[in-house]
């Protein structure tokens, strides 16, 4: 007879049950925000795109991707630094994960454009 198995020492799952781990749930991008960015910060972003793909460096394929880690280097605790700017505001949607929705979601409602085009300014002058 082949060994037997302790029923304590099994797990079933059910089909209803997704067969993901939590990183890999936390990495997706399953979540839409709606930010305003300045129109001139929003060109800068892309020009340095452009300039970085001229070098081979694709770590930054869109905006969105700089802006989705200026967002969380805001919430890993990066000091803001550089004030918000005056203009005008091009308004866009961005995929996040749920971390960074959540954590967008309880900044105060009237400042989010202000601490994200602030967020975004830091984040260019301590890494470009």
């Amino acid at each position: 007879l082949p060994p037997t198995i302790p029923e304590s020492n099994t797990q079933v799952l059910s089909e209803s049950e997704p067969k993901t781990d939590d990183t890999q749930a936390n990495n997706t991008y399953m979540r839409s925000i709606t930010i305003q960015c300045n129109l001139v910060l929003y060109a800068s972003m892309q020009s340095q795109i452009e300039a970085l793909h001229r070098k081979n460096d694709y770590s930054f394929t869109s905006v969105t991707d700089i802006i989705r880690v200026c967002l969380k280097a805001y919430q890993d605790g990066m000091e803001l630094t550089e004030p918000c700017q005056p203009g005008k505001k091009k308004q866009t949607s961005i995929r996040v994960d749920n971390s960074l929705y959540q954590f967008y979601k309880s900044l105060p409602s009237q400042m989010r454009t202000a601490i994200l085009d602030r967020a975004i300014r830091t984040y260019f002058q301590n890494k470009f």
